[in-house]
This record gives C-alpha cells, sequence and structure tokens, in this order.
C-alpha cells in the first residue's frame, strides 16, 4: 500500500495508522452503512478531524461531520497536498 504522503493514497484495506497519517488531509471515503437495506453505503468527503478505537471522523465544508468504521471502508483516496 502507497505511504499517505503519495498523491492519489488508495484507502481499501488501509489500517488506523494510515488514516492517522492523514489527520488534516482531504478524503473521500464510500463505507458500509448497516442496518438499513435500501442505502447499504454511504460517502464522506473532507478533512480527517481524528481517528480513534478503528473509527474516523470527516469534517466537510459545510461543517458536518461523518464517523464511519475502518472496517467498513469499501473504497476511497486521500487528495494529494497542493501547494
Amino acid at each position: 500500500m502507497p505511504t499517505p504522503d503519495q498523491p492519489g493514497t488508495r484507502l481499501e484495506g488501509a489500517s488506523e495508522a494510515t488514516f492517522k497519517a492523514l489527520i488534516g488531509r482531504k478524503i473521500s471515503v464510500r463505507y458500509r452503512l448497516h442496518d438499513d437495506p435500501e442505502h447499504p453505503s454511504s460517502e464522506a468527503v473532507g478533512m480527517v478531524a481524528s481517528v480513534a478505537d478503528g473509527v474516523v471522523s470527516v469534517v466537510n465544508r459545510r461543517g458536518e461531520m461523518s464517523l464511519f468504521a475502518i472496517d467498513d471502508v469499501i473504497a476511497g483516496k486521500a487528495w494529494p497536498i497542493s501547494g
């Protein structure tokens, strides 16, 4: 798996350490939802705010927070650092 500082880091199967290294970075993630057969997944696009106990918190540009378990990640990537 690429390291978090490489452009376009894929997040499927990423470890908690990988997500912790992405705190403050923009990511896009699709993750499984449970107990809703009509909506089996959701998306989070925004900045990684925190990672603890296998759960990632992402804040979008409107300030809304999404929480998801690392084990529920279906697909995702870290955006390159622009600068």
